[in-house]
């Protein structure tokens, strides 16, 4: 039995919900999920409006892109003019917008010096020290594809070279065919072990002369195989080789879908079954070269959900992080959703649900704590997550405007 004295002291010692909801709100979220075990009060803390709160404001106060060092990159092309324009964005308010010049991957080019209305567009990821740029040039119905690795800080400027898959000819209706291979890259990030930058791609196989005239469709015979394979790039050897691995491909056509964190690559990818459809989270890890996945939920992605289904969808890092942004057209809401550990589909939180934003046309990508869109008068504007308030860029854009990168300025090792 405690005596009066002691029993004093323990009630002395009491902690009040605001300095609790403080310190726990400071901690990881895989760390908060596994307390949810502790007690009936704290297994509801995700549910409590002045906790959430703190979570919120502690992950918009930690996000890397609101460093001074960090700036947003911009790219927007101009299909009348067939110009592509990259801009710098930096300040609290994104106040200073800098033109930059994009190095050109096709320069050195001798066979397309000479051709007549061609362009190029890019789309771009980033690391700490690199912008990782995928280059395409249109000559009528022809594609030429260029992937570089481009350092503002410094403007060193290096084209990838062609993947270990070779084009080949092979025989369907009894015509030679001529296959060729066409990279889906998949992630671009930096392996600590080695001490190198590494890309990986996944590699399907197209006749392009078949395509222009059968919409895709190739009669092939039993025997012939074009199976996808994955491919890995490192920038030490500057070489391709090929993976011996089967995991899930991105559904996603540009980089919005795909996020790298501490030296693995993140990606969205959805299956399709009869009765439902089911999304994941994929993530490889450059070091050791494999993978897993983490099942996304129903209520995080609503990929099933026809009245509420979201059509846009972007992974970033918020507080070392992953995150899933959705965007929901017939509600005009955004959700943002944490994940606090890979391949426990429980520790996914919903963290922000925000709108109705009926300005919104088309979203572009995060950065500095705004969500950054195309208003429907097709102004690029934002909107801030701490102040609830929007605001314009004073450029006009539309939905080809590629996706927002986060660049902070370094000195590759």
């Amino acid at each position: 039995m405690l005596s009066e004295m002691e029993k004093k002291s323990v009630s002395n010692k009491y902690l009040h919900d605001d300095i609790v909801f403080s310190i726990l709100s400071k901690l990881p979220l895989k760390s908060l999920k596994r307390f949810e075990c502790v007690g009936k009060s704290w297994s509801l803390l995700f549910e409590n409006p002045t906790f959430m709160k703190m979570i919120r404001n502690n992950f918009l106060s930690k996000d890397p892109s609101c460093c001074h060092d960090a700036s947003l990159l911009l790219h927007m092309f101009t299909p009348d003019t067939r110009v592509s324009e990259l801009y710098s964005l930096s300040g609290e308010r994104c106040e200073n917008m800098v033109k930059l010049h994009f190095p050109d991957p096709f320069q050195h080019d001798t066979q397309t010096l000479h051709r007549l209305h061609t362009y190029y567009f890019i789309n771009l990821c980033s690391i700490s020290d690199f912008i990782f740029a995928y280059c395409s040039l249109r000559h009528n119905l022809d594609f030429d594809k260029r992937v570089a690795l481009w350092n503002p800080t410094t403007d060193d400027f290096k084209v990838i070279p062609p993947h270990a898959s070779q084009p080949y000819a092979a025989n369907a209706s009894h015509d030679v065919i001529n296959f060729h291979p066409r990279d889906n890259l998949h992630g671009f990030g930096y392996d600590r072990v080695t001490n190198d930058y590494k890309m990986i791609s996944y590699v399907i196989f197209v006749a392009p002369q078949l395509f222009r005239m059968t919409g895709g469709y190739v009669p092939l015979d039993d025997n012939i195989s074009l199976q996808p394979l994955w491919e890995i790039y490192s920038l030490r050897s500057n070489s391709w080789r090929k993976l011996d691995i089967v995991m899930p491909s991105t559904s996603g056509t540009t980089n919005r879908t795909r996020a790298y964190m501490n030296g693995v690559c993140h990606w969205w990818c959805i299956k399709h079954f009869e009765v439902e459809s089911k999304a994941d989270l994929v993530s490889f890890d450059l070091s050791n070269e494999t993978f897993i996945t983490t099942p996304i939920p129903l209520y995080i992605d609503d990929c099933t959900d026809v009245d509420d289904y979201c059509s846009w969808r972007h992974l970033a890092v918020l507080k070392g992080s992953i995150s899933l942004f959705t965007y929901h057209p017939h509600m005009a809401t955004f959700k943002i959703s944490i994940l606090g550990e890979l391949s426990v589909k429980e520790s996914w939180t919903k963290l922000f649900i925000l709108g109705p934003l009926p300005c919104i046309e088309y979203p572009i990508g995060f950065g500095k704590g705004k969500i950054f869109f195309i208003r429907k008068g097709k102004e690029v504007a934002w909107f801030d997550l701490n102040t609830q308030m929007i605001e314009e860029l004073g450029v006009k854009g539309d939905s080809r405007v590629s996706p927002l990168v986060v660049y902070k300025e370094n000195l590759p090792n």
